[in-house]
């Protein structure tokens, strides 16, 4: 048995939509929290450590509902621990995951609880034509697996099911046809699917089929026009193949979403969220992603945070920004985007409203997109979209435990859950943004204190340092 943990006189937000708790204490025992009340009425084990709060906030550890990380896991991992981010959700699951994962739950390696996804299942021709298989790492292999009819995405899923993935990552590409036979598969086998609206399935037919979640808002605005038919048509009319699959995707698509956005329906996208609440589908609308894929211009090769990444993810980005996103791109195109990322947040906004469940999720580390670090601003940009403070935490809490079916031992500051836990300076139900003003964070009962923090991210700035050079035959968009 470890040594009891006691976090003292802390305010206590336990993410279940209560007031604050201030002057509380917080006992852990054995990687769960075993105790939470006054800290009047507390008593605290006289084996305890005992940590004094007064001053300070307690919130659940927090989750990171869309990432994808290759195999450092001296960056990664401490990464994301030292930004207060105890669960992550990797979209596209490879070997090295499931080795971390191992090594996490028995204890030989400190980091984040993994939900992992399986090698992206898209059609063929895919928008990953892009980037050759021979590129690929030959060890880990292709993060893709192409199919070109149902029987290929059926044995795509029992594959996963064999690899130990959690869920079936699904892909823009997947013909309908072949998307309604990989979800039948997955309902035989009892694997969830999740991930991009495929571009030939509306999105109330993707719930219907059972989808877990629809990451990203690019397929949303055509259902929820009021030239829905029209736009619809369009999208599944999309056309790419070759060397340029996905650039010439990316600007195809958002040509639509600019035309569907603009003849948006509030009374078409309230039959679209009732589908989606009566379904069960959740949405991670990586707001983040979308902010700097909409607005290039505002990233930067000069921020400190770049520090703590591997030079590889530095060049890629300024590949990617040259080559994907930004070629061709018009000042009037330019403009449309400005507007079309504001109305991703009034979408996101009219969704929590209809009462659909949303997730904190990054896609780190598409362009300008820092592990870790943005899950900050995605909880800030969902407040600018107009959810409360409590609510955009709920997205990186609550909701995501509730997602997950363990709602039971995780996403709230309760007895009985585990014991992730992120101590703030300063209150986050004040200003969502001080959820990246950390002290300390707890993973399964393991105390990082502000000093060990320090330290984690010197040894992470030390190992980007280290990393090889850029290979950019392996540039990728987001996923």
């Amino acid at each position: 048995m470890s040594t009891p943990l006691a976090l003292t006189h802390v305010t206590v937000i336990d993410a279940t939509g209560a007031p604050a708790r201030p002057d509380s204490t917080v006992v852990v025992r054995d990687g769960t929290i075993a105790v939470v009340g006054r800290s009047s009425e507390v008593p605290v084990p006289e084996d305890a450590t005992v940590v004094d709060l007064t001053g300070r906030f307690l919130i659940p550890g927090l989750a990171d509902m869309h990432i994808h990380t290759d195999a450092v896991e001296q960056v990664y991992l401490p990464l994301y621990l030292a930004n207060g981010v105890t669960t992550l959700r990797q979209m596209s699951g490879q070997r090295h995951h499931h080795e971390w994962r191992r090594r996490i739950v028995d204890g030989e390696l400190l980091g984040p609880r993994l939900v992992i996804g399986s090698r992206i299942v898209d059609g063929r021709p895919s928008l990953w034509d892009s980037f050759p298989d021979a590129n690929w790492d030959p060890v880990q292999g292709s993060p893709v697996v192409k199919v070109a009819d149902e029987a290929e995405a059926r044995r795509a899923v029992r594959e996963a099911a064999a690899e130990g993935a959690d869920f079936v990552k699904v892909y823009s590409r997947l013909p309908r046809e072949v998307y309604l036979a990989l979800a039948d598969e997955a309902d035989r086998l009892g694997i969830p699917f999740a991930g991009h609206i495929p571009d030939e399935v509306p999105v109330t037919e993707a719930a219907a089929a059972g989808q877990a979640s629809f990451e990203h808002v690019h397929a949303l605005f055509p259902a929820t026009s009021r030239h829905d038919t029209e736009h619809l048509r369009a999208l599944a009319g999309i056309d790419v193949r070759g060397a340029d699959a996905y650039s010439s995707w990316f600007h195809q698509i958002n040509q639509v979403e600019w035309e569907s956005a603009h003849a948006y329906s509030p009374f078409r996208a309230a039959a679209v969220f009732e589908r989606l609440v009566a379904h069960g589908t959740a949405f991670t609308p990586t707001l983040t992603m979308h902010r700097m894929l909409d607005m290039p211009y505002l990233g930067s090769l000069v921020d400190d945070r770049l520090r703590y990444l591997p030079a590889s993810v530095r060049g890629v980005w300024e590949w990617v920004h040259d080559e994907m996103y930004t070629r061709g791109r018009t000042v009037e195109e330019a403009a449309q985007r400005a507007v079309l990322f504001q109305r991703r947040l009034q979408v996101t906004r009219a969704m929590d409203e209809a009462g659909v469940r949303l997730l904190a999720g990054t896609d780190a580390p598409t362009l300008f997109g820092y592990h870790g670090f943005d899950l900050h601003t995605e909880l800030d940009l969902f407040v600018t979209a107009g959810l409360s403070p409590m609510r955009a935490l709920q997205t990186a809490t609550l909701e995501p435990a509730r997602f997950l079916g363990v709602a039971d031992v995780a996403g709230t500051v309760e007895e009985g859950k585990h014991a992730d836990l992120v101590v703030l300076e300063a209150d986050p139900l004040a200003d969502i943004r001080n959820t990246s003003r950390i002290h300390a964070v707890v993973v399964a009962g393991h105390l990082i204190t502000p000093e060990r923090r320090a330290e984690m991210l010197a040894e992470v700035e030390a190992a980007a340092a280290g990393m090889p050079q850029p290979d950019l035959s392996r540039a990728a968009g987001c996923c």
